[in-house]
């Protein structure tokens, strides 16, 4: 995914978001952080990377946040500079997934 899908330009420097904007199914799963646990109920995830995400991890991107983050859904962060983005399609159960670093 090198693809560069958006570059924004903010005063504290440019957030740089690479996607292929394409879609990724979801899967239903107990994660492993809930097993042993008395309610135990599934929870979406995608595969990125060769890695689990479930949609649990990722922040809801509101009103509050900047414009520019408003064609999203949610996020995650890697670290301070780097994480993830995605986009919600709920009728058909899949994601876009989309890196970003500043």
């Amino acid at each position: 995914m090198k693809k560069i899908y958006k570059e924004v330009k903010r005063e504290n420097g440019t957030v740089t978001i690479y996607g292929s904007n394409r879609w990724k199914q979801l899967y239903y799963a107990i994660p492993e952080w809930r097993r042993g646990e008395q309610d135990q109920q599934d929870e979406p995830y995608f595969i990125h990377q060769n890695r689990r995400h479930y949609l649990s991890e990722f922040m809801a991107i509101g009103k509050h946040s900047s414009d520019w983050m408003h064609e999203f859904d949610g996020y995650a962060n890697d670290s301070f500079f780097s994480g993830l983005f995605i986009k919600m399609d709920c009728e058909e159960d899949r994601v876009k997934v989309f890196l970003y670093i500043s």
